[in-house]
């Protein structure tokens, strides 16, 4: 967990803060938030503190980045939700309804997003009862909602919720919140050190005894989704085979990548105050890797603008809201 003190006493934290304790319903909290969110997404000078607030930690500063990782400042975090900004790359050359990655699900977590900056993206949802056959992959799936987060802002994905999101034509941030559905006792362990070492032992344990429900955790198998080439169906593929690629790209070229998408961000937003960013790169703390993106803001510089990739981790590399909708109706 990153350091929380700088912005614990924020009268929107303390906002916040409030009403989770208020609102023991993980629904109920969520439905309650929204207002709250879009005061912070619409609020300049809250978010000129989140930025600051991260490039003052350490631990965000050093972190390993990867392509697996969605770009993103923190906000707030406890042992019962977790606030943060997450950023989405536009696309080269736009088309409407190109996939930005698989079909998924949050586990047990509730998700809801407010669009604050950029063109916001698409995105479908789907019926949580999947069917799928374990021998062939071959899934049944059901659109249940499809809409742009323009026309529907805060939006929320519920727990076990299948959902796409699509390419967005510009850079794009949302304000999201996370919260588990309901309040476990072992909420609180989430973010003990000791037990984060031992986490996967301790995940296949929990699987193996099938206590899945009562911890929260996904079942031993998770799976993406995806349309089947054939316009039959869809297919599913397990999480971990469709994400190791992204997972394995965290050298210099993706850490360079996401670097451009966070200082493209600040400099569109405004957000980034050149006094601060002077004082940001004169640090020595500060990690070399930051030093040639803070030398073009302070220099005033334009950002290149960074896109999203056009390829994913499915046999035809690619898939759109055309494919998912003609799968969905041969189901």
């Amino acid at each position: 967990m990153m350091n929380n003190e700088t912005l614990k006493q924020h009268p929107y934290i303390q906002e916040l803060l409030a009403l989770e304790a208020a609102n023991t319903d993980r629904y109920a909290f969520h439905d309650k938030v929204k207002p709250l969110l879009l005061k912070m997404g619409s609020d300049q000078a809250f978010l000129k503190q989140v930025i600051q607030r991260n490039f003052d930690d350490m631990a965000y500063l050093t972190q390993t980045w990867s392509l697996y990782n969605i770009p993103y400042f923190h906000v707030y975090e406890t042992d019962d939700f977790v606030l943060k900004i997450h950023l989405f790359p536009g696309a080269e050359n736009y088309k409407p309804g190109i996939a930005a990655h698989a079909i998924h699900h949050h586990n047990n977590y509730i998700l809801t997003t407010n669009a604050f900056f950029g063109s916001g993206y698409e995105s479908v949802l789907f019926k949580k009862d999947v069917e799928t056959d374990e021998n062939t992959l071959r899934t049944k799936m059901q659109v249940s909602k499809h809409f742009h987060q323009k026309d529907w802002n805060p939006s929320m994905v519920d727990a076990w919720e299948p959902h796409i999101v699509f390419i967005p034509e510009q850079l794009s941030a949302t304000m999201l919140i996370w919260t588990p559905e309901k309040k476990r006792a072992t909420d609180t362990l989430r973010n003990v050190k000791m037990l984060k070492l031992v986490k996967m032992p301790l995940r296949k344990l929990i699987q193996w005894f099938k206590l899945e429900g009562t911890f929260g955790i996904a079942k031993g198998k998770t799976y993406q989704y995806y349309t089947a080439a054939d316009g039959n169906g869809f297919m599913a593929i397990e999480e971990e085979h469709y994400f190791a690629p992204t997972k394995a790209e965290n050298g210099e070229s993706a850490r360079s990548y996401c670097m451009q998408i966070l200082f493209s961000f600040l400099q569109k937003s405004g957000l980034a105050e050149k006094e601060y960013i002077m004082d940001l790169l004169q640090r020595e703390s500060t990690p070399d890797y930051y030093k040639p993106w803070l030398e073009k803001m302070a220099a005033g510089e334009t950002i290149p603008e960074a896109y999203h990739r056009t390829e994913i981790n499915i046999p035809q590399k690619t898939y759109t809201l055309d494919d998912i909708l003609r799968a969905a109706s041969n189901d």
